[in-house]
């Protein structure tokens, strides 16, 4: 006897199915977008492509644009996953040259954010993800390092607008320059 989708997933825990929901609908809104631009796409066609009805999409998500947010968000817990790694808590440069590597390995999702004119926000969250890794509290330093990894921002953008041609060593070395001395480091 052939179970259908839905009653398998009736049959999930309510956590694995909204999971299981959740990466449908990130997946099909990931597909669409590679046929036609973000604002063009309708909750309608999301839910069919996704294969969940419209009650499933909205008791997870308010819109688009959260779907979206959790696609960064994936992407951001990798990048702040590889900076909690011990490997690289007293060499920002092995770690610089794993965020390029990362950011590079995920060129095909950082392209469509980029096409839907959404790849800004997820650069301006990494400086407060580098932030919240440095965990340095006074005032001072929080402007400073706001300051050189704004700069560190533009440095990705561009390197991603131009074709990501330098390598991730060539990179990391470029944004040490930038870098405050306490990056990195607890």
């Amino acid at each position: 006897m052939e179970i259908n989708r839905s009653e398998a997933v009736r049959r999930l825990s309510n956590n694995e199915a909204n999971r299981i929901t959740r990466e449908s609908i990130c997946t099909a809104l990931l597909e669409l977008m590679n046929t036609k631009s973000f604002d063009a796409i309708s909750i309608s066609e999301l839910v069919r492509r996704a294969g969940v009805s419209r009650q499933s999409f909205y008791r997870n998500y308010r819109g688009k644009e959260e779907v979206v947010m959790e696609i960064e968000d994936t992407l951001l817990e990798e990048l702040e996953e590889s900076m909690s790694d011990p490997a690289y808590q007293n060499d920002p440069k092995l770690w610089l040259i794993e965020f390029f590597s990362r950011i590079r390995a995920n060129e095909a999702l950082v392209t469509l954010l980029q096409k839907a004119d959404l790849v800004h926000a997820l650069f301006a969250r990494i400086p407060f993800l580098v932030e919240d890794r440095m965990n340095l509290h006074t005032p001072r330093l929080h402007y400073d390092i706001i300051g050189k990894l704004g700069a560190l921002k533009a440095i990705l953008l561009e390197w991603f607008n131009t074709g990501m041609k330098e390598s991730e060593e060539e990179m990391a070395d470029l944004c040490l320059t930038y870098m405050p001395e306490q990056s990195l480091q607890q």
